[in-house]
């Protein structure tokens, strides 16, 4: 299963993008995408746990967004994501598009 999501992950995202990756720091040593990624929500760029709100989390992925990452992808442990943080992903669906969504990863695209 990792193999197959780096593998979607490399095959998606550019060589030079960045993108966040929603796994709750379970999968980055296991992932190698060749991308590089950043955790969601992060400090310093090490995983810094759950959001507090969806507002909170929409904050954190305007800040990314900002700070250059173009993809937002959510792993198969943190689908539960998708449902606890239902403002974040209606946010996603309103103002990204949906590049990919199989039974172990959901990817939005950030770029407009």
């Amino acid at each position: 299963m990792f193999y197959l999501t780096s593998r979607e992950l490399a095959q998606l995202i550019p060589a030079e993008d960045s993108f966040i990756l929603v796994d709750q720091d379970e999968l980055t040593s296991k992932l190698d995408a060749g991308r590089r990624r950043v955790p969601f929500l992060e400090r310093n760029g090490q995983y810094w746990g759950l959001p507090s709100s969806d507002e909170n989390a929409i904050i954190e992925l305007n800040r990314l967004r900002k700070a250059g990452a173009n993809f937002m992808a959510f792993a198969w442990p943190a689908f539960w994501w998708l449902d606890q943080y239902s403002g974040l992903h209606e946010h996603l669906c309103s103002n990204y598009r949906c590049v990919l969504k199989n039974d172990r990863l959901v990817v939005f695209d950030l770029r407009r």
